[in-house]
């Protein structure tokens, strides 16, 4: 498997939603440089990004939302062997995952 899981879809509209992880170590350098600035932190080379497009509003189609459930299952799975090969505690996920939406939360207001 590659370093970038591409899952496309369409929803009742047949509008593509886009979700991709990729490791940062595979980043091109413009790219790397685009999404530090956009988080407003630099990445580090043992981190991954996870970026989803998606049509807010839009209701998707039965086959849609199954398919979807399965590329989120399917992202999670990976997400938690990551997990597990880099010897980061469930407690250490979710503290980081607080801490990220306590920054966004913050730059929002």
């Amino acid at each position: 498997m590659s370093s970038i899981e591409m899952l496309l879809r369409y929803n009742a509209g047949m509008e593509h939603e886009l979700l991709t992880v990729q490791k940062v170590k595979d980043l091109q350098d413009n790219g790397k440089r685009w999404l530090e600035k956009v988080l407003g932190e630099r990445l580090k080379e043992n981190q991954q990004v996870f970026i989803m497009a998606f049509t807010p509003g839009a209701q998707p189609d039965d086959a849609s939302r199954r398919q979807a459930l399965a590329s989120v299952k399917q992202t999670m799975s990976t997400v938690e062997k990551n997990l597990s090969a880099g010897g980061v505690s469930h407690e250490e996920f979710d503290a980081a995952v607080d801490e990220a939406m306590e920054d966004v939360r913050r730059r929002q207001s």
